[in-house]
């Protein structure tokens, strides 16, 4: 039985650092320091306070220059984001805080601030990617591909918009194109976990299950603590109906990361397959209280895997 997993790609999102010859007063550096950092630890909405901080001093530095006190003017604030801004940073602050949003789920927001930052400076290739994750998030896949080729045209040796674009590609079915642009980034950067978990998935739709389960040993020969890896051999190992080896996988894959609500919604499956329902169950339960937008899609599977098991009985 070819397992049918609820699966997502691994996207690759780029957080810009401080700029160094940006023209913005020290104080705007902290702030986009400190966002960065916040952002880093999963404090995003601290993240967000800051960027903005950053965007605000660095783009009233820009109209002190030339003359203009914008925070006096009748509706300064609803026409902020029309100011033209010429301090690097605060391009850099938008395209970060963007990302911030993103992490939170407001997609819109992070396209908004993406094309903020792209108004003050349009050849920032990390907003052009950063955007298209959020367009691809919102499953605009024709507009999320232009952003990516974009940035690609802008940088042609950034390896995760490669990665980023061959998501697209395998979700609009074109699977030669995700698995060229996947061997690309490979080419690039040969450490790329997230990048071989997604050629392992293109590869399995492709048919070529030895090529998947080689991918995933990959990425967990490079990052033995890279859960999703062991979640994607599981679901392979599922496919050669191999359940035992793959319920360790699974588990390894919660170890790592007690919130991997797929892992514990593919176990689940995989523990039906087993006959042990009430284990089974138990493990639907959490994958939906992690994520309630799985609930219809694992309900799907659910039957799929119980007809499995009455026919091989």
């Amino acid at each position: 039985m070819k397992h049918h997993p609820i699966a997502k790609a691994a996207i690759a999102l780029s957080l810009l650092a401080s700029l160094c010859m940006a023209q913005a007063p020290p104080v705007a550096h902290d702030h986009f320091a400190r966002g960065s950092s916040r952002y880093q630890k999963g404090d995003f909405e601290g993240a967000i306070a800051d960027f903005t901080k950053a965007i605000e001093i660095s783009s009233r530095l820009d109209n002190r220059r030339r003359g203009d006190d914008w925070r006096n003017e009748p509706g300064a604030a609803s026409n902020f984001d029309k100011v033209r801004v010429l301090d690097p940073l605060t391009a850099a602050a938008y395209a970060n805080r963007g990302l911030a949003r993103y992490r939170l789920r407001d997609y819109e927001g992070a396209i908004a601030d993406c094309d903020r930052a792209l108004a003050i400076n349009p050849r920032l290739s990390v907003a052009y990617n950063n955007r298209g994750i959020a367009r691809y998030a919102l499953k605009d896949y024709d507009r999320a591909l232009a952003d990516f080729d974009r940035a690609l045209a802008i940088d042609p040796s950034d390896a995760e918009t490669y990665n980023n674009r061959g998501n697209v590609y395998v979700d609009k079915k074109e699977l030669d194109r995700a698995l060229a642009d996947f061997d690309r980034a490979l080419a690039l950067d040969p450490r790329l976990t997230s990048v071989y978990f997604n050629r392992g998935f293109a590869r399995r739709e492709k048919g070529n299950d030895d090529g998947a389960l080689k991918d995933f040993d990959k990425a967990i020969a490079i990052d033995s603590r890279f859960a999703s890896g062991y979640y994607g051999r599981a679901v392979a190992l599922c496919d050669r109906n191999e359940l035992d080896r793959a319920i360790n996988d699974f588990n390894r894959a919660i170890e790592l990361d007690p919130s991997y609500a797929l892992a514990y919604g593919n176990r689940g499956l995989t523990l039906l397959r087993q006959g042990k329902d009430a284990e089974a169950e138990k493990d639907f339960d959490r994958a939906v209280a992690l994520k309630p937008e799985l609930k219809a899609e694992l309900e799907l599977n659910i039957e799929r895997a119980k007809k499995w098991r009455q026919t091989n009985r």
